[in-house]
């Protein structure tokens, strides 16, 4: 994956820990992935938790035409007036890179998975990585890390999948990585939405230039929702302090 400037950099961040990569996926990547992607970037900038250049945003698409500009109506409704870069296919390098993967619709985190299980163990669409994240930080599996981190010997029990959960570890990289393999572990375990009547998944950011203009409000409302939720988590572990 081509290098982008860190988030939040101010000409320093870590020297010697390298970032946190998120990549997020959609299917031309000129409208839910790059809102995904600044939506991102515009929270870790406005996160006291993400220390200055600890993490890197990029995007892609599963059948994208590289060059193509990003859909106006998709950034203006998540707050941005524009965005330099252009669309970008998906390769499996990108997903090698990335810590974490966030797509707008389930069949793209098939797409990745497809590739490799791999990668499919850190891809989540945007609605299932918030659902997944704030199980894990309300549900036990964060409290069970943190007291196994103070040195606390819990037994596991296969009835209370929590019990399960590895250890807290130390620094900011290494916790977002937790993070990632925790919400892959409760995969199945968070109650899952009730299937819906819809042209789209229940958990699905839907497509404005498919199903039609008018759903560009309601798909930006989708992704500012998913990332609040997984960014709230993700600050929740990494301000965890074991006693």
């Amino acid at each position: 994956m081509p290098e982008r400037t860190p988030v939040g950099a101010s000409g320093g961040g870590f020297d010697s820990v390298p970032p946190f990569r998120i990549l997020t996926v959609c299917t031309m990547n000129i409208c839910r992935s790059p809102a995904l992607e600044v939506t991102l970037e515009d929270a870790v900038v406005g996160c006291a938790d993400w220390a200055p250049g600890s993490v890197i945003v990029a995007s892609a698409g599963t059948h994208a035409s590289p060059g193509a500009p990003s859909c106006d109506i998709s950034l203006a409704h998540v707050g941005r007036a524009s965005r330099e870069q252009t669309a970008r296919q998906l390769t499996g390098e990108m997903l090698a890179d990335a810590d974490l993967v966030i797509t707008a619709e389930r069949k793209h985190a098939d797409a990745v998975a497809s590739i490799s299980t791999e990668f499919g163990r850190r891809c989540f669409p945007a609605r299932v990585a918030a659902r997944l994240a704030t199980w894990v930080v309300t549900e036990g599996s964060l409290n069970v890390a943190v007291r196994k981190a103070a040195g606390e010997v819990i037994e596991p029990d296969f009835a209370s999948p929590q019990t399960l959960a590895d250890p807290l570890p130390v620094g900011d990289l290494a916790r977002l990585r937790w993070l990632v393999a925790e919400m892959d572990g409760s995969r199945g375990l968070a109650p899952t939405p009730p299937a819906g009547n819809l042209p789209y998944g229940v958990e699905d950011i839907p497509d404005p230039h498919v199903l039609g203009f008018n759903l560009h409000e309601m798909s930006a409302e989708m992704i500012q929702a998913a990332v609040a939720e997984v960014c709230a988590a993700a600050a929740t572990v990494l301000a965890a302090t074991p006693e």
